[in-house]
C-alpha cells in the first residue's frame, strides 16, 4: 500500500507546484499583466510569446510620447511582438526573479500636419499636407531584476509549498532599457527610443482565500516611475522628457483550477516634453480599464488574452490594446519528479 500511495502524494505536491500561474517579465509597451509577480519555485523557467495590438489616437497637438506610440495629432496603430524569458531564483535569501524582453514588430501614424507642432514634422513636411509614417523591425529590448521585501519565503523545494498561505506581499524591481532598437533620426515614427529607459516599480499582492488552484483570489497594484534619458538626436534637436507615473492594478479571480479571470486598470500621468530646453506640450494622463482570462491548457503550457481601453483621462487621447499570449513554464526538478511518479 505504502507503495502505491508515496507516489500519488508526490504527483498531488508537484501537480500544485507547477500550476501556480508563472508569467514572464513586463512588456515596456503596455502594463506587466495580472499575476506578473507571483513567484514560482527556485530554478523554474518561463518563456512567453505576446502579440499585441494597439490603437492609439491623440486628437490635440499636446500630446506626446513615443514608448507609448501616441504622436501628436495622430492616429497610430502598432501590432508588437514581445519574446520574453523569465527565471525564478532565490537572491539575497529572497525569491526574485530575473527577466529579459525582445521587442519587434510594425507601427504606422497619420498625422494632421495643420495641428502638428512644426518641431514634430520632418523635414520637407510643413503644415496642410498629408503626412503618414511608419516604422518595423525591432524596438529596445530591457532586463528586469524582480525581488521580494516582504510576505513571501524562499521556494527552493516542492515541499515549501505545502505550508505557503501567503496574506500580503510586498517586491521592488528595477528595468533597464538599452537603446538597441530601430531608430532613424529623420522620423518621428520609430520602434527605438535611442535613448535609455528604466522603471522603478514596488509590486504590492494580497492573496484572498486558500493559496490553491481554484480557489485563489488577489488584490495587486504596482506603482512605479518611468525614467528617460535625453534623447540627442530628435529630427535634429535634443529631446527631453519628465518621469512618467504609473499605477497597474488587477484584481483576479479563479473560477476553476485551470481558468482565471481578471479586472485591471491602468494609470498613466506625466511625461511633458521638452525640445532643446523649451517645454512642448503638456502631460499626458490616461486611464484604462479592462480585463484578462487566462487558461491553463497543461501543467506547463498556459494561454492568456486581454483587452483595455482608456475611460478616463485626457479626453485627447483614445487607446485600446488588445494582447494575446502563450507561455511555457518548466522546472527540470518538477519534470523529474512527474516522470518518477509516472512509473
Amino acid at each position: 500500500m505504502k507503495n502505491v500511495n508515496c507516489p500519488t502524494r508526490f504527483l498531488a505536491l508537484v501537480a500544485f507546484a507547477i500550476a501556480v500561474p508563472l508569467i514572464s517579465g513586463p512588456a515596456n509597451a503596455q502594463d506587466d499583466g495580472a499575476r506578473t509577480y507571483w513567484k514560482g519555485r527556485a530554478g523554474t523557467n518561463v518563456m512567453s510569446v505576446q502579440y499585441l495590438n494597439m490603437n492609439l489616437q491623440a486628437s490635440d497637438e499636446l500630446q506626446f510620447d513615443p514608448s507609448h506610440y501616441i504622436y501628436p495629432a495622430a492616429d497610430a496603430e502598432a501590432d508588437i511582438f514581445i519574446l520574453s524569458w523569465a527565471r525564478h531564483m532565490t537572491l539575497f535569501d529572497r525569491p526574485s526573479v530575473l527577466s529579459a524582453n525582445l521587442m519587434g514588430g510594425s507601427v504606422e501614424a497619420d498625422f494632421d500636419t495643420n495641428l502638428t507642432p512644426p518641431e514634430f514634422l520632418p523635414p520637407g513636411v510643413v503644415p496642410g499636407f498629408s503626412f503618414s509614417q511608419s516604422a518595423s523591425g525591432y524596438a529596445d529590448p530591457s532586463v528586469q531584476l524582480d525581488v521580494n521585501l516582504f510576505g513571501t519565503p524562499p521556494i527552493n523545494a516542492i515541499f515549501d509549498y505545502l505550508n505557503y498561505e501567503p496574506t500580503w506581499t510586498l517586491d521592488a524591481a528595477v528595468m533597464l532599457g538599452v537603446p538597441l532598437g530601430q531608430y532613424d533620426d529623420d522620423k518621428v515614427v520609430n520602434l527605438g527610443l535611442n535613448r535609455f529607459f528604466g522603471r522603478v516599480a514596488f509590486p504590492f499582492k494580497y492573496h484572498f482565500r486558500v493559496f490553491s488552484p481554484g480557489y485563489m483570489s488577489s488584490l495587486e497594484v504596482v506603482p512605479s516611475v518611468w525614467l528617460f534619458a535625453e534623447n540627442d538626436d530628435f529630427l535634429g534637436q535634443k529631446l527631453e522628457n519628465d518621469p512618467m507615473w504609473q499605477v497597474e492594478a488587477h484584481w483576479t479571480h479563479d473560477f476553476t483550477r485551470h481558468f482565471f479571470g481578471s479586472l485591471d486598470l491602468l494609470y498613466r500621468n506625466g511625461f511633458q516634453s521638452e525640445i532643446n530646453g523649451v517645454n512642448l506640450g503638456s502631460d499626458i494622463e490616461i486611464g484604462d480599464l479592462g480585463f484578462t482570462l487566462n487558461f491553463q491548457v497543461t501543467d506547463n503550457v498556459t494561454i492568456r488574452t486581454s483587452f483595455s481601453s482608456n475611460v478616463f483621462g485626457d479626453s485627447d487621447i483614445e487607446t485600446s490594446m488588445i494582447r494575446l499570449q502563450f507561455i511555457y513554464a518548466w522546472d527540470m526538478a518538477i519534470q523529474n519528479l512527474k516522470k518518477l511518479g509516472s512509473e
